[in-house]
């Protein structure tokens, strides 16, 4: 059964057509320093991780771990004897505190070729998963964290086997009527020969632990999915009966124990009806025929919204189109035993992600010449140099119609249903990539920033009463064109109130940039309209006094925090 395909449609509440963009402002945002007597574990890449994934998962890595759980602002990082520590704002004298360690990961040795990060992630208010980043995973009492209790491990096993490295994405605990249930979502880059050559591809390993009354927890059940592209969100559903993943190609189960895989290599074998490719403007469609065919034999009917392609009584394509096209435009013809069709897009400048909805008959052509198009258009957007703030208006809207081609692929967010192995919703996202992942509740899944127009939308995927739904719950004005802009950014960040948004480069500097605040204490109007505003958003350009490199970041409602070298840093906001 095909997934049910949703549209993203914000909610026009949540939206500002009216936002007068970002002013810059001068306020001084309080920076609080601490030292750190170790510096903070870390791998970098070698020579053997040289795919775009490996650049990902690695040099991308945020090495500070924040607990939304916690009544304090606190957050933890691994230093480079393998010791979780924790270090907190004091609310009283607004200092950050000394970093107590709470835990000593077992078994350092010395890192051989191929491991991962350190990587821990809260999953209750007592406890903790934590993966060594060589194949072992660890689940933690952490007892009560506002106390500073030290940690103790209940659970350290090698979950994968063969000592393959992992991080962990996400952890999720569900409680049963007997029993407690662990479910622990982890991430690794496997290689694999694929018709002769050798690629990389991101596996997910789901793993289900489970722990009846005081007995120890123990591994119950094992599923495996794998995706071509790159995985820039996988979360846990609430009810733990599903994953949500957003990935640049399809992402299947190819393993369950619980409710086999059924093969799917014959299918997966069978040539493609027909290959299409697009520009901005049109859509070439090519079907390869028997010999001897002649233009007698084809009927290609087009219509606004579907397409229907025949040989003869034979159906060689057939469905409803992705968009609308110039049925009147339409041209086709044979060269060399190849039909050749081209359709006219109604919405030049549209990117499809597919050409018949729901139809996986057919395989996209990426052509080259199409993003060497896109990067002569947003040429005009890169620079060598850093450019100055603005104090006007951020955006022009005349421009943004080039700059929302962001990426040469499309990206699915895919609800992946762990009893039936399928996927049973979708959103295509086109060319828009997830800017930003945030918390809004502790109870639910991670929130994920899309691009719309100017802006970057805040999605809440969710399941309630056993129907899936993915709803707008916050809007960051006018940040999709901003972040654009900032071609240096290493981390996106923002916290659970959508307060502020922050862009962090790898070195020194921050771009903050605060939503609208009522303005009542001045009377203030637009100097082009006459205009009066009633609320401003600000922007705030911060140089961190280190040079160090920054290597992880945490935002919470009331603090910045970023993690460095050698030290932490803390900005009161």
């Amino acid at each position: 059964m095909p997934p049910t395909l949703i549209e993203l449609k914000p909610k026009r509440t949540l939206l500002d057509p009216n936002f007068d963009g970002y002013k810059l402002s001068l306020k001084e945002i309080p920076i609080k320093k601490k030292d750190l007597q170790r510096a903070v574990d870390r791998v970098l890449l070698n020579p053997n991780q040289f795919s775009v994934l490996h650049a990902k998962l690695i040099g991308l890595h945020n090495f500070l771990v924040g607990d939304y759980n916690e009544e304090s602002d606190s957050v933890y990082f691994i230093d480079d004897e393998w010791k979780v520590c924790k270090t907190s704002l004091n609310p009283l004298t607004e200092e950050l505190t000394d970093p107590v360690m709470l835990w000593q990961v077992p078994d350092k040795q010395q890192r051989k070729s191929g491991d991962y990060n350190l990587s821990m992630k809260f999953v209750a208010t007592d406890l903790m998963v934590l993966a060594d980043g060589r194949g072992t995973l660890h689940i933690i009492n952490t007892g009560n964290r506002n106390n500073n209790e030290t940690f103790t491990a209940c659970f350290s096993e090698e979950v994968v086997g063969n000592e393959e490295p992992f991080v962990i994405v996400d952890a999720v605990i569900k409680q049963c009527e007997k029993s407690q249930e662990l479910h622990v979502l982890l991430l690794t880059i496997k290689q694999e020969s694929c018709e002769q050559k050798e690629r990389f591809v991101s596996a997910l390993h789901w793993i289900t632990l489970t722990k009846v009354g005081s007995e120890d927890w123990a591994q119950m059940a094992l599923k495996q999915l794998k995706s071509k592209g790159l995985i820039q969100y996988a979360a846990f559903e609430k009810t733990c009966d599903a994953l949500y993943v957003v990935s640049e190609d399809e992402c299947k189960f190819t393993l369950n124990s619980d409710n086999p895989v059924k093969s799917d290599q014959t299918e997966a074998n069978l040539p493609k009806a027909y290959q299409w490719t697009q520009t901005l403007e049109d859509i070439t469609v090519k079907i390869h025929l028997p010999d001897n065919v002649t233009k007698n034999k084809i009927t290609v009917v087009t219509e606004p919204t579907n397409l229907e392609i025949k040989l003869e009584t034979n159906i060689l394509a057939r469905g409803d189109l992705y968009q609308r096209v110039d049925s009147n435009l339409t041209t086709w013809n044979i060269e060399e035993n190849v039909l050749i069709i081209t359709l006219n897009k109604s919405e030049s400048g549209l990117m499809w992600p597919e050409l018949i909805k729901g139809d996986e008959t057919g395989e996209y052509m990426l052509e080259t010449c199409i993003v060497q198009e896109a990067h002569e258009k947003l040429s005009h957007l890169c620079s060598d140099n850093e450019a100055a703030p603005q104090t006007g208006t951020t955006f022009n809207s005349q421009q943004i119609e080039e700059c929302d081609f962001e990426t040469d692929k499309s990206g699915n967010f895919e609800r992946l249903c762990g009893k039936t192995n399928e996927a049973t919703h979708k959103v295509n996202l086109g060319s828009h990539q997830v800017l930003v992942t945030c918390t809004l509740d502790p109870n639910l899944p991670a929130a994920i920033g899309i691009r719309h127009d100017v802006d970057v939308c805040i999605w809440q995927p969710n399941s309630v009463e056993g129907n899936f739904e993915i709803t707008h719950e916050g809007t960051l004005l006018a940040f999709g064109y901003v972040q654009a802009s900032k071609q240096n950014r290493k981390f996106i960040a923002c916290p659970p109130d959508l307060s502020y948004t922050v862009i962090c480069e790898s070195t020194r500097h921050l771009f903050i940039y605060r939503q609208n605040r009522s303005v009542t204490d001045t009377e203030l109007r637009n100097r082009s309209t006459g205009r009066r505003v009633h609320s401003v958003a600000e922007q705030q350009v911060v140089n961190i006094p280190v040079d160090e490199e920054i290597l992880g970041i945490h935002a919470t409602n009331n603090v910045l925090f970023l993690l460095l070298e050698k030290s932490i840093v803390a900005l009161k906001m």
